[in-house]
């Protein structure tokens, strides 16, 4: 059995530790990304009263549709380190930025985010959209169902006085077993949070199919409606609800919570989106991010997901699964071991490697010189 599970480790964290490794050194940078988006962007990113209320939206708004001479279709209202608003334009694929303290436009970019969504779609998607997400999705799932549970039964000593050896790097060792000890004693503590940062990042590859075991798991009485498929009630003589009127809506609902974005439908059948964030600061804990999906015509509720009153298994994902990934669950602390545990998988990926390389050059100079080797050791 140790033998199988030792291949089976080794095939799996040699293939799909590539990517394992990729995606944790471009999770290091995502961690901290609000900081590095306003350190990389400051002019987009940075009120020039950054004390001042923010001017009301709809002068924004007002400005930005006789600027660009269509009408707003996203907006991105100044939340975490996001001082000024962000809208999309009907007819321009790029964001324009206006000062949250004036109302007066600052500029534009092509990204959101800049370069950190190109670090986002590396980390999730490798740049190559849904093929990439269900490469990310299944080597996450092999990281949390095969390599650590494989990992862990290999790691547990045959003999008790073995235990603190495998607990701490020896000191004063050979290369090979520091390298040794370094994948298999890293590896041991890492194992539970790298186990949660998977599992959650399985769930952004495999979104709808993760929810929908959630939901099995936590006895919910009905599956939770896939937003993509949500859809209005066509109305071929009825005019969408306007940006202002969305706003309005937008005003009336989840009163003390803090405005996030407004996405109108993007076409004749589609909902018009609305979210909010408990607070405008990045904070430790959960994410309460209320979602509201309404109907771009009547203006009615289409599917509302309230953080604090929906079932069980939907506040697991929708509130805990993102902070979790990120590393914001604990605030400042998590969010830096967070950053360590993304250059993990890179470090057990290269040391698996270099014990592999090892191996393989000794059974291939014990073939030359004609020696036999049973069991691990030379007969």
């Amino acid at each position: 059995m140790r033998k199988l599970l030792l291949q089976l480790h080794l095939w799996v964290g040699l293939t799909a530790g590539a990517v394992l490794a990729f995606m944790g050194l471009t999770g290091s940078l995502y961690v901290f990304q609000p900081e590095l988006t306003v350190a990389l962007y400051p002019e987009h990113y940075k009120s020039s009263e950054p004390e001042a209320a923010p001017v009301d939206v709809r002068l924004v708004v007002k400005n930005a549709e006789e600027q660009f001479g269509g009408q707003v279709t996203s907006i991105f209202f100044p939340v975490r380190e996001l001082e000024n608003y962000i809208v999309k334009v009907k007819g321009s694929k790029k964001f324009h930025f206006f000062d949250a303290a004036t109302g007066d436009y600052v500029g534009q970019l092509e990204k959101r985010r800049g370069v950190m969504d190109t670090v986002l779609d590396l980390h999730r998607h490798l740049t190559v959209g849904d093929t990439g997400a269900l490469i990310t999705g299944t080597s996450a799932l092999l990281l949390a169902f095969v390599l650590l549970s494989t990992g862990l039964y290999l790691w547990f000593p045959r003999k008790r006085r073995q235990l603190k050896e495998r607990l701490r790097l020896k000191p004063n060792a050979s290369f090979k077993r520091r390298n040794f000890d370094l994948h298999n004693v890293f590896g041991f503590y890492f194992s539970i949070p790298l186990f949660l940062a998977a599992i959650t990042g399985a769930y952004f590859g495999f979104q709808e199919q993760t929810q929908n075991i959630v939901d099995k798991l936590t006895l919910a009485k009905e599956p939770t409606p896939y937003v993509k498929l949500l859809q209005s009630s066509y109305q071929a003589r009825t005019a969408p609800l306007s940006v202002y009127q969305a706003l309005d809506r937008m005003d009336a609902l989840y009163p003390g919570y803090v405005r996030r974005t407004l996405v109108m439908a993007p076409d004749s059948v589609a909902t018009l989106n609305l979210t909010y964030l408990a607070s405008s600061d990045l904070e430790a804990g959960p994410q309460n991010r209320p979602m509201v999906y309404l109907d771009q015509y009547s203006g009615a509720t289409v599917y509302d997901y309230n953080p604090n009153t929906a079932p069980i298994g939907r506040q697991l994902t929708r509130n805990w699964f993102v902070p979790i990934h990120f590393g914001e669950i604990g605030g400042w602390v998590t969010r830096v071991l967070w950053f360590c545990l993304g250059l993990a998988p890179a470090m057990l990926w290269v040391t698996g490697i270099v014990m592999w390389r090892g191996k393989s050059k000794k059974k291939n100079k014990n073939k030359k010189s004609g020696v036999k080797v049973r069991g691990g050791m030379v007969a």
